[in-house]
């Protein structure tokens, strides 16, 4: 299953530096609902669902690749933007770390695949507003090529839990 959308990135490139704009990038870096919590999220799934839902596990480590993509070309941008891309928040008040409580440890399908839906979700919500907000052009355009992946990932996960919530009822 093709897990990210045939187009091409952006050039991996921002007008000028710019503080302010590579903090609220590094919400979507390594926040709570973040490419890094992403990652995580879809590989813990992954394995547990090995054994009993092979083609499922495949898909999760397939979009938990595409999240890595994103992943480094928002550090490549926060880099660009002349800060270092430190696994943190900075937007929540005060500067909090990235760390593995941000996974979603469920271990029942449905509710793996419902926890997806509202990460993708508010995953897409966070670029768009992000779109919205930052002014620069570069970023916006890689910013709304991200969001296709995203959009395409919401898809995977409804299809997926509709034929699950068919199949067992």
């Amino acid at each position: 299953m093709k897990c990210t959308i045939d187009l091409p990135y952006p050039k991996i490139q921002v007008q000028k530096k710019d503080v302010h704009t590579a903090k609220l990038l590094m919400h979507s870096y390594a926040g709570e609902i973040s490419e890094e919590t992403a990652i995580h999220q879809y590989l813990y799934q992954s394995f547990l669902l090995q054994d009993q839902y092979e083609e499922i596990a495949h898909v999760l480590e397939e979009i938990s690749k595409t999240e890595m993509h994103h992943l480094k070309i928002l550090g490549l941008l926060i880099k660009k933007l002349g800060v270092y891309p430190v696994f943190l928040d900075p937007i929540v008040g005060h500067y909090e770390f990235w760390n593995s409580e941000n996974v979603v440890y469920e271990n029942h399908l449905s509710s793996m695949l419902q926890a997806n839906i509202e990460a993708e979700t508010q995953a897409i919500r966070t670029y768009r507003e992000l779109i919205y907000v930052i002014d620069d052009l570069y970023i916006k355009e890689i910013l709304k090529r991200i969001v296709l992946d995203e959009r395409l990932h919401l898809e995977i996960f409804e299809t997926l839990l509709k034929s699950v919530s068919t199949k067992f009822s």
